[in-house]
């Protein structure tokens, strides 16, 4: 028996203290619902928790994002609609003035009503707009850029590879022109001078002067400018294009000319030149405005006008478009670097859907039968134009909703595995806390029986 180390109740104490201990990280993991409540409980489980960890916070806000770019295209699609809309009363127009049965002056009142129509178009497409960018002016579509000043891609579609396109001006559009048509004022009664149609009276009673501003009104309503010159007239319309004409008549006498539309010849890729296209491809035109199409969604749309901005002719011009990899936008719907989704959204303005060309000048006119015929078939183009954008901008959101889906469920799975590594079993850390506290119990009674043994000495030492 021994005084000065008291190895039972040291001993005793060492389990005291780990009972202690193993009780202190029982009510942790309890507390925190965590049963990696630090680096020691499980080194490799703390690094790959943390990983998954910042998956699931990427995803869900990935997750975000694609609802915000749902909201963006249903934001558009709700500006389209209202364009749609538009077009349908500009059409409405175009039939009844179709009908003979309006004179010039109803006509021309249709046609104040559809040139309000088509600003409000334009408005449309200028002010839409989600957290200050805005949708269907152009700048958020695909960037292209062109080597001459006045020559504009309004358009290339997702499907076109990024490169350098090269083609030539053969011949650039040209208004209808007819020149020094004569006509004359009747010396009794009254003659009609037919302009696309439309009579203009003219009577006995008629001056120069009367019947020329008879001829420049009427021929100002129909969107033709008129230069007279003492009974002779000559007539250009104010657009180009071969839907453009002028027919003039009067009595046996007749006149009448067409406009005609920009032509171009397209390098194709073995031409000696830098980029070009493929031999597929087709080029078709509205007055100054062009297409190009080819296999698989292959688009290009632009504007080819007369002259530049300085007055100078294009024909024989050689352009380069370039086309990049730009300017649409980007979508962020995955966790990690470069998943994204890029959407374009096209411009859709009087000029895009080929109701104006890119000096405001209206293509459609109501003011003649003819022109109004002539706006049917070209709001029948829009039309279409407006509801492919519609449907692009459709399958843009249900991709974004399958997306949230998908990151959703990618959330729980994770959020899951994370779980079983990273959360208590509170049923079976409750079992072991109660083990451990019975056990901490037993090592303090132990200690206090160890304690007591010294005494036992004592009692020795008393009996001598």
């Amino acid at each position: 028996m021994k005084i000065n180390h008291n190895i039972s109740a040291q001993l005793a104490n060492v389990n005291l203290k780990k009972d202690e201990a193993r009780v202190s990280n029982s009510l942790a993991k309890l507390s925190s619902g965590y049963k990696i409540t630090k680096a020691a409980d499980d080194s490799a489980g703390l690094a790959i928790s943390n990983k998954m960890r910042t998956q699931i916070r990427a995803l869900d806000q990935a997750s975000r994002n694609a609802e915000d770019g749902q909201s963006i295209v249903q934001t558009a699609d709700g500006a389209l609609n209202e364009v749609m809309s538009v077009l349908h009363r500009i059409r409405e127009l175009g039939v009844q003035n179709a009908n003979d049965t309006y004179t010039l002056e109803d006509r021309a009142a249709s046609q104040a009503e559809i040139d309000q129509l088509l600003d409000e178009i334009d408005r449309i497409s200028s002010t839409t707009e989600f957290n200050g960018k805005s949708l269907l002016d152009g700048s958020s579509s695909r960037t292209v850029t062109s080597s001459i000043d006045g020559i504009i891609a309004m358009k290339a579609s997702m499907e076109v590879p990024k490169g350098t396109y090269t083609f030539t001006v053969d011949e650039v559009p040209t208004q209808a022109v007819v020149e020094d048509f004569s006509y004359t004022i009747p010396l009794s009664g009254t003659s009609q001078l037919l302009i696309n149609g439309t009579p203009i009276e003219l009577s006995a009673s008629d001056t120069d002067e009367s019947a020329e501003a008879k001829i420049i009104d009427a021929c100002s309503k129909m969107d033709i400018d008129a230069q007279c010159n003492g009974g002779s007239v000559t007539l250009t319309t104010k657009a180009t294009g071969s839907s453009q004409r002028i027919i003039i008549s009067q009595g046996e006498s007749s006149a009448s000319s067409t406009g005609t539309d920009a032509q171009l010849t397209l390098a194709q890729n073995d031409d000696d030149v830098e980029g070009g296209f493929s031999e597929n491809a087709k080029v078709s035109a509205n007055g100054s405005q062009v297409t190009i199409r080819d296999n698989g969604g292959f688009e290009m749309f632009l504007e080819v006008p007369a002259t530049s901005p300085t007055g100078e002719s294009l024909a024989g011009a050689e352009v380069e478009l370039k086309v990049y990899e730009a300017g649409y936008m980007g979508m962020q719907i995955g966790a990690n670097e470069f998943q994204v989704l890029n959407m374009n959204f096209d411009e859709v303005s009087c000029n895009t859907l080929s109701l104006r060309d890119a000096d405001g000048q209206n293509l459609i006119n109501v003011c003649s039968q003819y022109g109004a015929g002539q706006t049917i078939a070209a709001l029948d183009v829009a039309i279409q134009r407006v509801s492919a954008a519609r449907s692009e901008l459709g399958a843009y959101q249900n991709r974004l909703e399958d997306t949230v889906s998908s990151l959703d469920v990618a959330v729980y799975n994770v959020t899951n595995s994370m779980s079983r590594i990273i959360d208590t079993d509170m049923a079976e850390e409750m079992t072991q806390y109660t083990q451990l506290t019975v056990l901490q119990q037993a090592a303090t009674s132990m200690l206090s029986q160890a304690n007591n043994k010294p005494q036992e000495i004592m009692n020795l030492l008393q009996g001598m």
